[in-house]
C-alpha cells in the first residue's frame, strides 16, 4: 500500500504544477532522501520503458504513451529530461488544441479526409516498422 501511496503523491505532484516547469519541479522532489539503489532502479525502468515503447511506436498500440511514461520515469532522475519534457509539453498541448479546432471546423466529408489520412499515415508507419524489424 506504501507504492500506491507514493504514486498517487507524484501524480498529485505532477498533477499540480503548470505546463512548462511542472517536471523540473517533480525533478527537485523526489531527490530528498533517496536511496542510489532506488534511484538506479527507478533508471532502469524509465530506460526500459522507453525502450519497449520504441519497440511498441511502428505496431497499432499505445507505443506513443509507452514512451512518455517512460521519460517521466527518466525524469524523476534526470534535470536535463525534466527540462526537455517541460519545453515539450506547451508545444504538444498548443498542436493538439490546434487539431482540435481544425476538427471541430471541419465538414464531415473533411473529417473523413483526417481519419483516412491518418489510417494511411499509420499503416504506412506499422509496414515500416515491419520491415525494419522483420525484413531479411
Amino acid at each position: 500500500m506504501k507504492m500506491f501511496k507514493e504514486i498517487r503523491r507524484s501524480w498529485r505532484l505532477l498533477e499540480s504544477g503548470k505546463p512548462g516547469d511542472r517536471f523540473e519541479r517533480y525533478y527537485r522532489s523526489q531527490h530528498e532522501g533517496r536511496s542510489p539503489l532506488r534511484k538506479v532502479v527507478s533508471i532502469a525502468i524509465g530506460f526500459a520503458i522507453v525502450a519497449a515503447g520504441i519497440i511498441l511506436l511502428p505496431a497499432p498500440g499505445p507505443g506513443t504513451l509507452v514512451v512518455a511514461l517512460g521519460l517521466g520515469l527518466l525524469a524523476r532522475e534526470f534535470l536535463i529530461v525534466a527540462r526537455a519534457l517541460d519545453w515539450l509539453e506547451p508545444k504538444l498541448r498548443k498542436a493538439i488544441a490546434a487539431g482540435e479546432r481544425l476538427w471541430k471546423r471541419s465538414s464531415p466529408l473533411g473529417r473523413a479526409a483526417l481519419v483516412l489520412a491518418a489510417v494511411v499515415i499509420a499503416g504506412g508507419a506499422a509496414l515500416g516498422g515491419y520491415e525494419l524489424m522483420f525484413a531479411d
